[in-house]
């Protein structure tokens, strides 16, 4: 049985909103009954009808399910339950004897194969076919782009031209504007490329300038990129098209008898989730294979409220199989079977010191220069203050600096987590910055 705490319980909550509705449920006087075993959790709470609403959880491959017709997932009702039970686990009963209505859901779960059936080969012909046609699918997406790709080409040429110092009087709509002329060339890649200049500071300090600089380098690189593309390795092409927005479809994917596929137990080192100008809301799950020592990116979308499948749990050790997108550094991956997960979280092999990690960052960006938000361990990290920012030292002395923009809850936690000594750190090693996922403390890994 798996028992998450409550900072793991809160990442799975869709938003804040069911997580505030959620902790206001978890109190047992607000059940009309509940109970638990090895593989099951449920309970029943009074509803706006005369029926209880039954939400159950099952606690070896995390999932939920509630009679309520919320359309959330989970729903209020799932995370009270399942916070109740972390707060209160003293006033659990533990039965093997499960209402009806549980145990034919867990025997339905149970029931279901632990691995995809393998589909029949299909025909040679049919194969080649329809490898053609995707190539002229993309051929003809390449050639619709070529207008785009010539006008951002001489755009930043002219921006260059101009000099840095007349980027801070540029003001959002200036690079909004040209984002919007991407995205109607049907190049949405290049056009989130040109966003990210709104988030560079420009009034602080003068680190702005190196900033501004390498994304330009960038997106020349990347316009370089798609003009070449043909002469370019396979692999590197499959990189330029992903950046330029022309992605490869999941389905299509996960039935490619050649995608490089990896089963191992996969650590979940943390999930990060955001809501763009679209109210589209982006949700990352970092992850490491224990066996195969590979960083996993998984990438899922939802607009507005709409539902997103948590298949991993942070801060667990998951059973899966992943299915990686092609690139000449394969990180983004697909899930193709989950089975069971753990809160047994073993400790990796680390990084010895910063040294160590831009000499691995190095070896990446000479294999992808667009390498942003790298996975990566180091031991012995200590949170300290230089010229009023927060850095990460290593044993060695040497120093990380944190975003600026920081939340200061979490610092404050990895504060209190660390105690003042040294901890072994997860993170994300974004261009000269790093962001931290997690911390192991005396044998546990906690989330940040």
């Amino acid at each position: 049985m798996n028992q998450l705490t409550e900072e793991q319980i809160a990442q799975l909550s869709p938003d804040t909103a069911s997580l505030a509705a959620g902790k206001g449920l978890a109190g047992t006087s607000k059940w009309v009954s509940f109970g638990y075993n090895e593989r099951v959790l449920w309970g029943e709470i009074k509803g706006s009808g005369s029926t209880p609403y039954r939400s159950q959880i099952d606690l070896t491959n995390t999932a939920f399910k509630c009679s309520c017709p919320s359309r959330k997932f989970p729903c209020k009702h799932g995370l009270g339950l399942y916070l109740m039970f972390t707060r209160n686990f003293a006033d659990f009963t533990k039965t093997e004897n499960e209402p009806v209505w549980v145990k034919e859901w867990m025997d339905k779960r149970a029931s279901k194969p632990a691995t995809t059936e393998p589909k029949p080969e299909a025909d040679v012909e049919i194969v080649a076919k329809q490898a053609k046609a995707k190539e002229k699918r993309q051929n003809k997406r390449l050639e619709e782009i070529a207008g785009g790709v010539a006008e951002l080409d001489l755009w930043v040429k002219d921006l260059l031209r101009g000099g840095l110092l007349a980027f801070p009087e540029k003001g959002p709509q200036f690079w909004k504007k040209t984002a919007a002329r991407m995205v109607d060339a049907k190049a949405p890649g290049l056009g989130n490329m040109v966003k990210e200049f709104q988030e560079i500071n420009y009034f602080s300090g003068n680190t702005w300038q190196g900033e501004a600089l390498q994304q330009a380098t960038k997106i020349f690189m990347l316009l370089e990129g798609v003009k070449n593309i043909d002469a370019l390795p396979t692999l590197v092409q499959e990189d330029v098209k992903s950046l330029i927005g022309i992605s490869r479809n999941q389905k299509e994917l996960l039935e490619d008898a050649a995608a490089e596929k990896i089963k191992d137990i996969w650590l979940v080192l943390g999930r990060q989730r955001e809501v763009n100008d679209e109210d589209l809301t982006i949700q990352r799950d970092w992850l490491y294979g224990t066996q195969s020592k590979r960083f996993a990116l998984i990438l899922n979308f939802a607009y507005r409220s709409a539902p997103i499948q948590n298949l991993v749990v942070p801060g667990t050790a998951t059973q899966a199989e992943l299915v990686f997108y092609p690139g000449n550094y394969p990180l983004r991956a697909a899930i193709k079977m989950v089975g069971s997960n753990s809160t047994q979280f073993p400790v990796p092999e680390m990084f010895a010191n910063w040294d160590a990690v831009q000499e691995y960052y190095t070896q990446i960006l000479s294999k992808f220069p667009w390498a942003d938000n790298i996975p990566l361990f180091v031991k012995d990290l200590l949170p300290v203050t230089h010229a009023s920012k927060w850095h990460l030292r290593d044993s060695d002395g040497y120093i990380m600096p944190l975003p600026a923009d920081f939340d200061i809850q979490k610092l404050y936690q990895i504060l209190a987590l660390s105690g003042g000594t040294s901890v072994h750190m997860s993170f994300l090693q974004q261009k000269d910055t790093v962001v931290p996922l997690g911390v192991w403390v005396e044998g546990k890994y906690k989330l940040i």
